[in-house]
């Protein structure tokens, strides 16, 4: 009897999680799926997806934050039961914004039957992702009023944490270039302020502002890591090495920030105490990066966040011991170690299954770190001049000699302030440029296609757009491999440059296998010149390849217009005007172009 009863009740909570199905809707562009997850543990790590179908298993409600189970050795199973509600295909993005989960097995399920299949995480290389993306992002599609079944299996030995969000395609991109753009700012930020000091400890040779260096440098590598940026760009291969990465450079973190401390604050000569305390946690630091390479992931990172939370303390309370004992540049350090131990703190909070993962606590370590590095900058320029002055009050009879000293220091940092400006330009310049092809990226030509259209509106002159495609471009990937299909778009994307005539016109990679090109006063029928020119250099040459010599063909759609206000949304109905001919030019039977030449 008290099995029966307990099996009602399973199939009674069953029938209202079904009853409770999150439903489709095209109004609807980002969907927090965390209060629709449905989860179990299968602390043995023993179940596969046929069990977890054929079983009635006790599935828990998850709550309004993100699953978070912290440190642990279980295999998870989430499931989300989602309806199309419309009478028409659905296509949505599932991303599970957590980088660094070892496993993560997805299972995409209709009427008790496996559709696909995803075996993701970073123990596998980056290049298996069915979706190129630091994050996990797996693409569904749902038939008219079809109900799709989710399971997603996570198991890892870092924090098990599962933020899911449901997207659709082009809000998700919109909302990931904005956080590229935040982690570019961070990651530019740092990177000027390593260069800038070590041109100062090139100039000065003073071991401070190399152990900040190191300092700096190790930060964002470690917030890279943790985010995935590095095992997307730097060590896509390298899977034990992308945990590794985690603690070696937290590890540093710890070693140069407190080798930083002595030095910059002399703690030695106000608290031997507090001195020797700082040597014991930086003896502790170099050990924990050794253990990098031998302990297991789960048990060194919780010694290494113990520890770097031990190591932020002491070094906070150094800072505020300095700055009572009335020296001056600690009270600019404290300010700035502050507000790192504060997204140091949220950051743990959350591996730790206090705070939930959210926007904030994602970049709350970013924020808090880049205040550090430029306060800590205003503290290494305050002590430089305390130390001006101090010379200048002991060594009156020198003075002509120190003058001349500082004026050629100042000169030196306006040389090398120089070639940082040229460094900044040259990250610009990278910032619009896509890294796989070299051309121009869409982010570039967003920006150049609103100033032609104002001059075209100013001027009434013609303003063409070139949307071109490669043809059967997945067969290759499919067929080859990605690294064949980038050797192919690398070559086709150049000879769609040496298409371009004059400095204005501008040839971009709009997205995966789709170029397009930009010719301002220019008529359809010069931009039909420029197309055929364009389609003919990939047709008739073969793509040398590692897999051999490959014949590929192009199709391009062309829309010519003369703006008559300047109302940005002409831009939209240009772009799409010119794809609407790329798909013309595709139904043609590609490798032509559309409108064709007269």
């Amino acid at each position: 009897m008290t099995q029966f009863l307990a099996l009602l009740l399973m199939v009674l909570s069953a029938c209202q999680v079904h009853a409770d199905n999150l439903k489709l809707y095209d109004i609807q562009t980002r969907v927090n799926l965390d209060s629709s997850v449905l989860y179990i543990e299968d602390a043995n790590a023993s179940l596969d997806i046929g069990e977890v179908l054929q079983q009635a298993l006790p599935w828990q409600q998850g709550g309004p934050k993100s699953f978070n189970k912290s440190y642990n050795q279980s295999a998870w199973w989430l499931r989300l039961d989602i309806d199309n509600a419309q009478d028409k295909p659905q296509r949505r993005l599932i991303e599970l914004s957590y980088a660094v989960l070892d496993h993560v097995d997805v299972y995409i399920v209709a009427g008790g039957q496996v559709l696909a299949s995803h075996m993701l995480g970073d123990k596998q290389p980056f290049y298996e992702r069915v979706f190129d993306h630091r994050f996990f992002v797996i693409p569904v599609e749902w038939q008219p009023s079809q109900s799709l079944q989710i399971y997603l299996r996570v198991k890892s030995s870092s924090a098990v944490q599962a933020p899911l969000t449901l997207w659709e395609e082009k809000a998700f991109y919109g909302f990931d270039t904005t956080r590229t753009i935040m982690n570019g700012i961070f990651f530019g930020i740092m990177l000027v302020i390593a260069a800038y000091n070590l041109l100062i400890f090139c100039v000065l040779g003073e071991r401070t502002y190399l152990l900040y260096v190191g300092y700096v440098i190790c930060m964002p590598l470690f917030l890279a890591s943790l985010g995935g940026y590095s095992f997307q760009y730097m060590w896509p291969t390298f899977t034990d090495w992308n945990d590794e990465s985690i603690l070696f450079f937290l590890s540093g973190v710890v070693v140069f920030g407190v080798a930083f401390t002595r030095s910059f604050l002399v703690v030695q000569r106000y608290s031997p105490g507090l001195d020797r305390l700082l040597v014991i946690a930086l003896a502790g630091g170099i050990v924990l990066a050794a253990t990098t390479f031998m302990l297991p992931y789960y048990v060194n990172i919780k010694a290494l966040i113990a520890w770097a939370t031990f190591a932020c303390i002491l070094a906070l309370l150094s800072g505020v011991f300095c700055w009572y004992s009335q020296q001056k540049v600690a009270q600019y350090y404290t300010i700035a170690w502050v507000s790192m131990l504060s997204g140091g703190v949220i950051l743990a909070l959350n591996k730790a299954g206090v705070l939930p993962a959210n926007l904030f606590t994602e970049y709350a370590t970013h924020i808090g770190s880049a205040l550090e590095v430029v306060l800590l900058s205003f503290a290494l320029a305050e002590r430089i001049n305390e130390e001006r002055r101090l010379r200048f009050e002991a060594q009156e009879e020198a003075l002509t000699g120190i003058r001349q000293a500082n004026e050629e220091l100042e000169y030196r940092v306006q040389e090398r302030t120089k070639e940082l400006e040229a460094m900044t330009c040259k990250l610009r310049e990278l910032s619009n440029t896509d890294q796989l092809t070299g051309l121009h990226n869409r982010r570039f030509f967003d920006s150049q296609i609103k100033m032609e259209w104002l001059r075209a509106c100013r001027y009434q002159h013609p303003i063409s757009i070139i949307a071109i495609d490669i043809d059967h471009f997945k067969s290759v990937n499919d067929r080859y491999g990605h690294m064949v299909g980038d050797e192919c778009l690398r070559e086709i994307a150049r000879r769609v440059g040496l298409g371009v005539r004059w400095p204005t016109d501008v040839a971009a990679r709009y997205g995966g296998e789709e170029f397009v090109m930009l010719l301002p006063e220019t008529t359809r029928e010069d931009a039909v010149i420029v197309a055929e020119r364009v389609r003919k250099s990939v047709e008739v040459a073969h793509i040398d390849t590692r897999a051999g010599e490959l014949s590929l063909t192009i199709s391009a759609g062309i829309y010519c217009v003369t703006p008559e206000n300047d109302n940005f949304s002409g831009i939209d109905i240009l772009l799409e005007k010119a794809d609407e001919c790329l798909y013309r030019a595709k139904a043609m039977g590609r490798n032509c172009i559309f409108p064709v030449p007269d």
